[in-house]
């Protein structure tokens, strides 16, 4: 319980000579209280200013409150009383608050970038090729964290900048790193290193996700078991002598990956070796046939040598006597074949045996007669068959001229021959018939334009009768605010059953 005092009232007393200097004493006294209660309500203002915001925001102990959005990523909130705080009896000031403010928030936001960067190399796989650098970058993190705790957020700004300028320099050598990572698993798809290559291009993979190169890189490494198995085998078979059998195994394993450079460095070395082996084979087969008098034998043989080895001299010095050998027999064989093709009038093969026999001897004379005789022949009759298999293109008055100007020259051709003639008759009566025009009736609504292409622009009509010559024609008619119509009709020499209609009548 409270003790009750009662108040003890003193004894007035009076100086001597007091009375007088009494009243100005107390006006002096009035003065002095007042400056300083001045003071004192401006301090009381500037605090409810500038104060009681942050110490509403901050709550009343403990930092200001994050906004909801933020709390999960925001550092964790320093006791109240560490780091920066006033010492005890220090009254906080509006500038030091402000101060430690703007520091607390440089301090986030630095910490936020790093995260962002830090998760980036995260998922680049930066702990795998650049774990101690990982963990420094997580260190200088916590340490900064240690501070941001005891509210010493300069310092705190201080470790995540270190952290953040580690993690920038690792996020920036990630090209660096991929070139490296791609070039070994280069060295290593070629070394036939299937694990290793796997590993690398995983890792490749999470360096630069997407990227373009890697596609190729990856289906070489998805072949690679394949690739290996094949040269695998192509070594067992040279070691067997089975050429054939390797040079089949690589080709399988250049097949698998085109771009495997040992792979095609061994091709080109076993293959160089079985084409020696080809060719020396053949070069014998060659004699023997010679030998015996089989001159398609050796011939083909020669020059099965001469394909493996262009250029070889073996091959020309053989070629040369087979050819001393047999060329009064091939010359005289291909004479007559010519002779009996032309009253055949097989044209292009005789053209072919004459050509054979200007191959072995560019002087023969029965060769030249025979193809002077035989190529303007065999140019007219194709030229006569063109006709004959596409009548209908003689509705083309240039195409009409051309075929009548080849009528003319194969009747200009002394003994045409069998062939020839019944060719000659046969176009002399489809020429005819495509130069006798046939009545065509063509009718319209009198209010689409009509164009029959290669013959005329009719305009506008109803009904319009044309003299055309047999063959294949296109009428095509317009209409403004109607779709387009077109039509194809065949003239026949026996004329049409029934008129050609060309009218729009389907309204857009």
């Amino acid at each position: 319980m409270a003790e009750q005092f009662q108040r003890v009232e003193p004894t007035p007393f009076t100086a001597p000579g007091a009375g007088a200097a009494a009243p100005q004493q107390a006006t002096r006294g009035s003065r002095a209280w007042l400056l300083p209660a001045l003071i004192a309500l401006a301090l009381l203002a500037a605090a409810v200013v500038f104060l009681l915001p942050q110490f509403v925001a901050r709550g009343p102990d403990g930092p200001p409150a994050l906004p909801e959005s933020q709390r999960a990523s925001a550092p964790p909130r320093p006791a109240a009383g560490a780091g920066t705080q006033p010492e005890a009896g220090e009254p906080a000031t509006p500038f030091a608050d402000a101060v430690e403010a703007k520091a607390r928030s440089a301090a986030q936001d630095l910490l936020a970038e790093l995260l962002d960067v830090q998760d980036n190399l995260l998922n680049r796989g930066a702990e795998s090729w650049a774990g101690d650098d990982m963990a420094a970058i997580a260190a200088l993190a916590a340490a900064g964290d240690e501070r941001y705790r005891e509210r010493d957020f300069e310092a705190a700004l201080t470790q995540y900048e270190a952290a953040l300028d580690s993690a920038l320099a690792l996020e920036q050598s990630i090209p660096e790193r991929f070139e490296e990572v791609t070039a070994a698993l280069v060295a290593q798809v070629e070394a036939l290193d299937v694990d290793a290559a796997r590993s690398s291009l995983a890792l490749a993979e999470r360096l630069a996700p997407g990227d373009p190169s890697l596609q190729a890189l990856a289906g070489r490494v998805e072949a690679l078991p394949e690739v290996a198995a094949a040269v695998a085998t192509a070594t067992g078979a040279e070691a067997a002598g089975d050429l054939a059998a390797a040079v089949s195994a690589l080709e399988e394993a250049a097949t698998l990956d085109p771009a495997h450079a040992q792979v095609a460095a061994e091709l080109a070395r076993v293959g160089a070796a079985w084409t020696r082996e080809r060719f020396n084979t053949a070069m014998s087969e060659g004699y023997l046939a010679l030998e015996a008098g089989n001159f398609e034998r050796a011939q083909a043989r020669f020059e099965a040598a001469a394909r493996l080895r262009p250029g070889a001299g073996e091959t020309s010095a053989a070629l040369n006597e087979l050819s001393v050998a047999r060329t009064a027999a091939t010359l005289r064989a291909l004479k007559a074949s010519g002779e009996r093709l032309l009253e055949e009038e097989s044209w292009q093969q005789a053209i072919d045996t004459f050509e054979e026999a200007l191959a072995i001897d560019s002087t023969l004379s029965f060769a030249r007669r025979g193809l002077a005789f035989a190529r303007p022949r065999a140019a007219l009759s194709a030229e006569l068959d063109a006709i004959l298999d596409d009548p209908g293109r003689l509705v083309d008055d240039a195409v009409l001229r051309e075929a009548e100007a080849s009528l003319t020259r194969a009747r200009e051709l002394g003994d045409p021959g069998p062939q020839l003639a019944q060719q000659i008759d046969a176009v002399a009566r489809v020429l005819a018939t495509a130069s006798t025009p046939v009545a065509v009736t063509l009718r319209s609504d009198g209010q689409t334009s009509v164009v029959v292409y290669k013959v005329a622009r009719l305009g506008q009509f109803e009904e319009q009768r044309l003299s055309l010559r047999p063959g294949t024609y296109t009428a095509v008619g317009t209409r403004r605010g109607f779709r387009d119509v077109r039509e194809e009709f065949t003239v026949t020499p026996g004329g049409l059953a029934a008129p050609v209609v060309i009218a729009c009548r389907d309204a857009i």
